[in-house]
């Protein structure tokens, strides 16, 4: 055994549909690369490199959660926005 643990190609989840998602509704620049990542897991796996499909899905489980937080604050700060406009009037 080389040290490397033995992955299973069935727990290895692409979050394609959710880089999908956070890229149309979040935040556009975030989200690409998340999409990137997430095709990369299943022709890493195709090739049967499993440690390189996880290493792609847990990149593109980041992104979608950088552009998930992303979009979240934006929406925030554009809210907060409105609210002092019309409480301070313009």
């Amino acid at each position: 055994m080389n040290g490397t643990p033995n992955l299973n190609p069935d727990n290895i989840p692409n979050y394609l549909w959710q880089s999908i998602v956070v890229t149309v509704l979040c935040c556009l620049p975030l989200g690409v690369p998340a999409i990137v990542y997430a095709s990369k897991v299943n022709n890493a796996l195709m090739q049967g490199n499993q440690q390189a499909a996880k290493q792609a899905s847990d990149s593109a489980k980041m992104w979608c959660i950088i552009a998930l937080a992303a979009g979240f604050l934006a929406g925030l700060a554009y809210f907060m926005l409105v609210v002092l406009a019309f409480i301070f009037g313009s």
